[in-house]
């Protein structure tokens, strides 16, 4: 899953970068292959994948190949984050693959500068290089680093594990999701046409509401929620405010619902909480999203819209552009529903 950093960071040395590479992802990475794209000198994207099995090593330099010939990368820096070989420093982990990534990316003009291993990217670790024998040093502190000042100036959350960042996600007790929804199920049959714009008025003061509310969405709220979020229309119109100071309020917003909504209508935040982590640069948190939101809805077709354009390396930028055309919608609705007084909420 790409990632990026909303502003390019420059580091003084290798170390450094190598250093930076959880504030990167969002997580500390562990068996895995991470992709550093470079332009003009600057990590301007971020991959990470598992790594492979030693019969899948092609399958998977075919798979990257695509998705970082759309994005025009040029030159790459290639890490391996695993444990350490028996016939250490002769022989480092994973040599084949980076062989195999080498001969195929370079074969389509995608040249590895650089390759390294390294058993963590905590503080002190050893990196050695795959490319020169004599190239190694020791990781400094990553929470110390410029990289990690800016992730936390934007308001990210470096987790300690992909896993940690999983559980941010985490569903609500099956008891309260399905409460949620028999209350979702009357709220339905009650209101059989609502209008559009009041529904989006009702997701617009819900973000606003979110920095000052104290505790958690009532369940009355979760549901009416949801149903504003199940209308295409409403959904599409709120990807607009991706484009606001308060977009953060709004992926915070996005996130309660991913754990309090009931399915398949969890599906409609998970898929803007992908879209929102995804276009400010965070991939972990995009793919944790899409993920529940296929759990939810599986085949849902705004999310598999998004996944395909994040797995086609879409720049976050394209992704923003996107966000203003909604905005565009988003303020057509609401000032519909402004000059129309007579229709209530519900």
């Amino acid at each position: 899953m790409p990632s990026t950093l909303p502003k390019p960071i420059r580091v003084r040395e290798a170390g450094d970068l190598y250093a930076a590479i959880p504030h990167l992802m969002g997580f500390h990475p562990a068996d895995s292959l991470v992709v550093m794209v470079l332009q003009d000198d600057v990590v301007n994207m971020t991959m990470r994948v598992d790594l492979p099995r030693p019969r899948h090593r092609g399958y998977l330099a075919a798979q990257l190949e695509g998705p970082l010939l759309d994005h025009g990368a040029a030159e790459v820096i290639l890490a391996v984050v695993s444990a350490p070989s028996e016939n250490m420093p002769e022989e480092l982990p994973h040599e084949q693959l980076i062989a195999t990534l080498r001969n195929r990316l370079g074969g389509v003009g995608i040249d590895v500068v650089e390759a390294v291993w390294l058993p963590s990217c905590q503080k002190d670790a050893q990196w050695l290089c795959y490319l020169d024998i004599d190239c190694h040093g020791t990781l400094p502190d990553p929470q110390l680093s410029a990289v990690a000042a800016a992730s936390a100036h934007e308001g990210n959350v470096t987790f300690e594990s992909r896993a940690a960042l999983a559980a941010i996600a985490a569903l609500d007790p099956p008891e309260a999701l399905e409460r949620r929804s028999a209350l979702l199920d009357e709220l339905m049959a009650a209101v059989e046409d609502p209008d559009p714009s009041v529904e989006l008025r009702r997701v617009s003061d819900a973000i606003d509401a979110v920095e000052h509310r104290k505790g958690p969405l009532p369940d009355k709220e979760i549901v009416a929620l949801a149903r504003a979020l199940a209308m295409p229309v409403v959904r599409d119109a709120s990807m607009g405010f991706a484009t606001q100071a308060r977009s953060r309020l709004a992926e915070r917003l996005w996130l309660e619902l991913t754990r309090t909504c009931p399915a398949p209508e969890r599906a409609e935040p998970a898929a803007l909480l992908a879209f929102y982590a995804y276009q400010r640069g965070d991939g972990g948190v995009a793919s944790i999203a899409l993920d529940a939101a296929d759990e939810a809805c599986p085949g849902h077709a705004l999310s598999s819209l998004i996944r395909s354009a994040v797995s086609s390396a879409f720049r976050p930028s394209d992704m923003r552009a996107l966000s203003a055309t909604c905005m565009d919608s988003a303020r057509s609705l609401l000032v519909r529903g402004q000059s129309s007084p007579g229709r209530s909420q519900s």
